[in-house]
């Protein structure tokens, strides 16, 4: 009989009634959903738009917040440099960047005023990225927007190579290198390493950089370097020569070239902090540094010059500069007194020999080079005779990756004819050229844009999935624990809830207490007791340690023996008239009945045997018996950003929420059917 008759339910205050529970329920279910949305939308965000705390984010809906979003990948640490890259004098923070909301609308109008036609987009960006190939890859930035794509797989085939030939190397002579026998004392423990590929790579890796890192994908990006230094040069440790090696073999796309615009804007906004300042000092009235050009030849301006000799012998990176050989004699005394002050005058002509590779008999065969020596000490010295003004501005000639753009122009189409069909444009001569790294940062945003859309949803997922899947047996260990955690707990659990019920004795009741006495303490309370019985034990770092402890627990076996004195003896009778055995009654009849009450155990067994995050860390120090949960956390604290932490939460709720969903059919027929009869 319904609570409510059909007259008392049309009645105004029955209707408000309804409304108000309605209403609270739909206000529940927002309060519960709204904040799983907000987790969604900041796993598809990162440090550009993370304190929107949306559930969709701009950049799905915004064709301008996604290309800022993508420029902002590319080197969240230099700012600066994006800036200088796109004439944005705004870009002085991120949030400055976002407010830029005319961006997306007013490139086509620049390119038009470089001279670019967007209709030529492909060919402009296949031509820098072919000369991409031809420049030297310390002069230029990686893009950092998914470059673990590249890294962790050229690591591992590169150092997969050199366990190959380390390999090789034992199976022809019987030794080991000297370092191996060193961290691996132990014999077994070296035929081990020697059986896996990954790991002996990892450790001829590890004793390469220094480190200990578990896995490949532990090693981190580098920094980008101080590009704004003129004396920078990469670093020499074993880890930085790998980092220069791996440039080398990224695709041009991930490659930035750093403008001559940029150290000018650079060497500019250190003299004159403000613009106003060099206005002053120019006479001339720009709103800001990025719109100005550099140089690449000496200016008429007479103010305008002396700050570009300046420029050039101070502050032009010396990586990118030649000086003619005519300035040898200078740069013999310039050495020979440096080294007369570090060694003395006497033997300063043989260190002089030592640091070019080969003996000297005078002075005078100290040739002078023309471009920054590789030697440590010697660059050094290049560098400081370089920016003693000795040589003049207009007699150093500058690498400006504009003027090899315009070389590698020439060379490919011949004439400007060429190039004009090819681009659809219409430059008066090669010189005229820019390069075209707004038109290729815009390209792929314009022309493709769910393209990047997804690289940018999908990029936190790929990092979390790639860092569990890639820590050895974590799926492994999180398997067994959950298996054999659910395998007891619907088998000896029932069979002692069966026994209490079936054969009760004198004390089944202060047996029940004993095990509703276990849940009045947390888990917290028996952690280290346990831990050291089972250190006792000698079994930690052990499935038996994960599993054992957890195979029976006192309030499912409560709440067992309660279901199955709930059913009635005749059952019971009517099997044992059938001639079925006691393991038959319990298999056949009361297993069957009681299938809503083991899902609920099989789910919250599942749930905490998964979600067990202290008890796998504190019971298995070794890391190559964590499980799933312990790895989230080591990922979580390597990765601070919200949005690796909301996509690591929400790419390990998964599991449990499909058992769920299989277990609450069960528990609904349960619960349903019976109210039905």
């Amino acid at each position: 009989m319904p609570i409510l008759g059909k007259v008392g339910r049309n009645h105004p205050s029955q209707i408000a009634l309804r409304v108000g529970i309605y209403g609270l329920l739909t206000l529940g279910s927002i309060c519960i959903i709204y904040p799983l949305l907000i987790v969604l939308g900041q796993t598809f965000s990162d440090q550009f738009d993370l304190r929107d705390n949306a559930i969709i984010p701009r950049y799905l809906l915004d064709r301008n917040e996604l290309e800022l979003k993508h420029i902002f990948a590319m080197q969240p640490q230099k700012l600066d440099l994006l800036a200088s890259r796109h004439n944005r004098n705004q870009w002085t923070s991120q949030v400055n960047m976002r407010d830029d909301r005319d961006f997306y609308a007013t490139r086509p109008e620049v390119f038009a005023e470089q001279g670019f036609s967007l209709d030529a987009h492909r060919q402009i960006v296949a031509d820098l990225d072919e000369f991409k190939k031809t420049l030297d890859s310390d002069t230029m930035f990686v893009c950092v927007f998914r470059a673990e794509d590249y890294y962790r797989p050229f690591l591992r085939k590169r150092y997969g190579a050199n366990a190959d030939a380390v390999r090789k190397e034992f199976e022809k002579t019987g030794q080991w290198p000297a370092w191996v026998e060193h961290i691996y004392p132990g014999e077994r423990e070296r035929k081990h390493i020697l059986s896996n590929r990954d790991r002996l790579g990892l450790a001829i890796m590890n004793h390469d950089f220094q480190s200990d890192y578990m896995t490949y994908h532990g090693v981190e990006l580098l920094p980008p370097g101080n590009f704004t230094v003129p004396f920078w040069r990469p670093g020499r440790t074993n880890k930085d020569l790998m980092w220069r090696e791996f440039k080398r073999s990224l695709p041009p796309e991930s490659k930035l070239i750093i403008s001559s615009d940029t150290y000018w804007h650079t060497f500019l906004k250190l003299k004159y902090p403000k613009i106003g300042l060099l206005n002053d000092a120019w006479g001339t009235s720009h709103v800001g540094f990025y719109g100005l050009k550099c140089p690449l030849a000496p200016p008429d301006d007479p103010t305008l010059r002396a700050d570009w000799e300046e420029f050039i012998v101070k502050r032009w990176p010396r990586r990118l500069l030649r000086i003619p050989a005519d300035y040898a004699p200078q740069w013999r005394d310039h050495v020979r007194q440096r080294l007369a002050a570090k060694v003395g005058k006497e033997k300063a002509l043989g260190e002089a020999g030592k640091l070019m590779g080969r003996k000297l008999a005078r002075w005078d065969d100290l040739p002078l080079p023309t471009r920054l020596p590789k030697d440590e000490t010697l660059g050094r010295y290049w560098c400081e005779f370089t920016s003693t003004g000795t040589i003049p501005a207009e007699r150093m000639v500058l690498d400006a990756p504009e003027l090899g753009f315009r070389r590698f122009l020439r060379e490919k189409y011949g004439d400007l004819a060429a190039l004009n069909k090819a681009w659809k444009a219409s430059f008066g001569s090669f010189d005229d050229v820019p390069l075209p790294l707004g038109l290729y940062d815009d390209a792929p945003i314009r022309f493709h844009p769910t393209r990047v859309r997804l690289s940018h949803m999908t990029e936190s997922f790929e990092r979390v999935f790639e860092y569990l899947t890639g820590r050895g047996r974590a799926i492994q260990n999180t398997f067994i624990l959950v298996f054999f955690s659910l395998l007891s707990a619907l088998t000896i659990n029932p069979i002692a809830a069966y026994s209490l019920s079936r054969f009760p004795m004198r004390h089944t009741q202060k047996i029940l207490i004993f095990f509703l006495a276990t849940m009045a303490f947390p888990a917290e309370v028996a952690m280290i007791p346990n831990f050291l019985l089972l250190r006792d034990l000698g079994l930690l770092n052990t499935y038996t340690a994960l599993i054992f402890p957890g195979m029976a627990n006192g309030f499912a076996i409560f709440l067992l023996k309660g279901f199955f004195d709930s059913l009635p003896q005749e059952l019971y009778e009517a099997a044992e008239i059938d001639g079925a055995s006691e393991l038959q009654v319990f298999r056949l009849v009361a297993m069957p009945l009681i299938a809503p009450i083991l899902a609920y155990i099989g789910l919250t067994t599942f749930v905490i045997a998964y979600s067990s995050f202290m008890w796998a860390f504190v019971i298995c120090p070794k890391q190559e018996m964590w499980t799933l949960m312990v790895w989230v956390y080591d990922f979580q604290m390597q990765n601070p950003g919200n949005n690796y932490i909301m996509a690591a939460t929400a790419l390990v709720s998964i599991p449990p929420m499909i058992v769920f969903l299989f277990a609450n059919r069960i528990i609904m027929r349960g619960i349903v059917i019976p109210s039905m009869k």
